[in-house]
């Protein structure tokens, strides 16, 4: 046994002293020749090796060269530098010249996808017809043969110019690449990406088929995982993942497809297929679907603490200088701490640009978008079966189906965008079923004083399409209903009853005082012209006790409303009296007026109750003159001046 082991030492040691004499007397620059002659030939490319190459045998047997470069035919600046290259070789290989490179490293290295480093095509002289009856055999330069499995590059960066000239960086690179005998390719890479004060990290696992490429490649994302920080991005970033199948196809007309899709992003999900087609037109077609996406994580201005205003509600006689005091007085109404009766929405003064809302690049675009959502969350409202069906063509953006349900009622939006002019035009369908008012209004930032579930029927158009340019420069009518209506902060009945209580012991002072307006159902007609000019066409509010009518104008630039209201208020006087029963019968006017911020009312009582006394006066002497010889001249006269009051 042990002049075994002794014979089996022995050999080892001539195995290895014959493949290290074998290393020693083979020079790796015997290669150089050969590896630029190669890459040249199989891809155009001009490899370029500046230092001497060297063996390195621990703890890989390993071919090291310094500064490289792979440069394109004509261009001014190369493909790919690094600053170092090492060739992992197999060694048993090198004994009948081939050399099987397990793993290519490039450290450093640098990738320009710009400009400077396209290769530029050559003119190529007319060929001349030759025999192609017997094949060509090419003559080797060299004996060596070369075959790579793994390419690996490490603390890398890939400087990316788009079309646009701006330049994308991708830093601190870690690229894996393997295949293996059936050209089945697996890619690993990680990478960050910096631009605009902006960060996303990225991991990548791919496994790709090349059996087909170029004209096709398939394979799987098994893995994408990402994060996204910095400027203009939610304070705790956005991060996911990605898996997916693709296809690439390049016979013909290039496609791209992303099949069995599974994209997350905090806590949203999507799933479903994405193509693309590179034609004359390039086109999309987009299906996803999902339980969940919230855009409250998504989009950082939803994140913003809302600041409400409150308002202030100043009463006039007539055309005096109206007192000083608040709505929000208990002595008046008795308000709600805090509530407000208008809050100004929030309108930017940035003069609008008709370049802003230029879409004419969308001519260029074909896609068909279909995205179904379980439910949606957008501030405060949770939205819940929502799609939406989308055709864009060299003309318009047509959003065929824009439908959703927010708790017991629905809605739906069918919109036409015509991208082809400069603005571009929108036009939108407004049909509206028993949706929740008041977080409604949250989401678009209006005053959240009004409550009640509101139905709504109407079309409205215009150029731009955000909300600058609503307030600017869009038209429309909507007829509306809002039924269990609310409005907190003014009482309209109980600020009328209390002004004529003031005024005369007729009427008895309201003890029950409530800070809000309500009404079983309410019916309104809007006109919306350009400049955020709104027409309150109609209104009519029913309630038990009291009956509003009303018309008048809003300003949505300036912030302020002229409305004048006919109230009758059949109920809660107090008394009982001739007095009363005259008032239950009449219409009150009462004008709401100014700005948004310190809204005014105007309330004549006097007027009111002189009228009263006129009308109670002509009664009794029209109650006398019946009672009177009515052919008698004074009688006569008496009855021409009553005609005239």
């Amino acid at each position: 046994m042990k002049r075994f082991l002794t014979t089996l030492a022995i050999l080892l040691v001539v195995i290895f002293a014959g493949l290290t004499a074998l290393v020693l007397l083979i020079n790796p620059n015997d290669f150089r020749g050969y590896l630029v002659e190669r890459v040249e030939k199989q891809s155009g490319y001009k490899l370029t090796l500046q230092d001497d190459m060297r063996w390195h045998v621990w703890p890989k047997l390993s071919i090291i060269s310094g500064k490289m470069s792979l440069t394109a035919p004509g261009a001014e600046m190369p493909f790919i530098t690094a600053d170092n290259m090492r060739l992992d070789v197999e060694l048993l290989p090198l004994l009948s010249h081939q050399l099987e490179v397990k793993e290519v490293m490039l450290k450093g290295a640098v990738v320009r996808q710009t400009p400077e480093s396209k290769a530029i095509p050559k003119i190529s002289p007319p060929s001349t017809p030759r025999d192609i009856s017997h094949p060509v055999v090419e003559p080797r330069a060299n004996n060596w043969q070369l075959n790579i499995a793994k390419v690996k590059i490490s603390d890398s960066l890939i400087i990316w110019q788009m079309k646009d000239g701006e330049q994308l960086n991708l830093r601190d690179i870690d690229l894996s690449l393997k295949t293996d005998e059936k050209k089945q390719v697996s890619l690993e890479m990680s990478t960050k990406v910096n631009r605009d004060r902006r960060e996303i990290t990225l991991n990548v696992a791919a496994d790709v088929d090349m059996n087909s490429y170029p004209y096709q490649v398939t394979g799987k994302i098994t893995q994408l995982d990402y994060a996204l920080s910095g400027v203009e991005i939610p304070e705790n970033g956005i991060a996911g993942s990605l898996t997916s199948d693709f296809t690439i196809q390049n016979e013909g007309v290039r496609k791209i497809s992303l099949e069995n899709l599974n994209l997350t992003a905090n806590d949203s999900q999507l799933q479903g297929n994405i193509s693309a087609e590179f034609a004359d037109a390039t086109r999309y077609q987009v299906d996803l679907k999902s339980e969940m996406l919230n855009l409250n994580t998504l989009l950082p201005e939803l994140a913003t603490a809302k600041v409400s205003e409150n308002a202030l509600l100043v009463p006039t006689t007539d055309n005096h200088i109206p007192p000083s005091f608040s709505l929000f007085s208990t002595a008046h109404a008795a308000p709600a701490p805090n509530a407000t009766i208008m809050a100004k929405p929030v309108i930017t003064s940035v003069t609008i640009e008709n370049k802003e809302y230029d879409l004419t690049s969308w001519g260029d675009i074909e896609f068909t978008l279909k995205l179904s959502l379980n439910k949606l969350l957008y501030k405060d409202l949770e939205i819940n079966n929502f799609k939406i069906d989308a055709l864009n063509n060299p003309n318009s953006l047509n959003i065929q189906t824009l439908t959703g349900k927010i708790l017991q009622g629905d809605f739906s939006l069918p919109t036409v965008i015509s991208t082809s002019i400069v603005p571009a035009h929108i036009s939108m369908d407004i049909t509206m079923n028993n949706i929740p008012l008041e977080p409604l209004l949250r989401a678009f930032n209006q005053p959240e004083n009004f409550s009640g579930l509101i139905s709504a029927k109407g079309n409205l158009e215009g150029t731009g399409y955000n909300r600058k340019a609503f307030y600017r420069y869009w038209q429309g009518t909507l007829n509306t209903s809002v039924t269990q209506f609310k409005m907190q902060g003014l009482n309209v009945p109980q600020v009328i009853q209390q002004s004529v209580a003031q005024a005369t012991d007729k009427v008895i002072y309201p003890e029950d005082i409530e800070s809000y307006t309500q009404a079983d159902n309410v019916i309104a007609q809007f006109k919306l012209a350009p400049k955020g000019k709104v027409t309150v066409n109609s209104l009519d509010a029913q309630a038990e006790a009291y009956q509003i009518k009303g018309q008048g104008k809003v300003d949505l630039q300036r912030h302020n409303l002229d409305v004048m209201l006919f109230v009758n208020i059949k109920k809660g006087w107090g008394k009982e009296n001739e007095f009363i029963r005259q008032l239950a019968k009449i219409e009150i006017p009462l004008r709401l007026y100014g700005d948004w911020d310190a809204i005014q009312y105007e309330l004549n009582i006097e007027k009111l109750l002189r009228d009263q006394l006129q009308q109670k006066a002509k009664q009794a002497i029209d109650n006398w003159l019946n009672k009177q010889d009515a052919e008698s001249p004074e009688v006569k006269a008496l009855n021409q001046l009553l005609k005239k009051i």
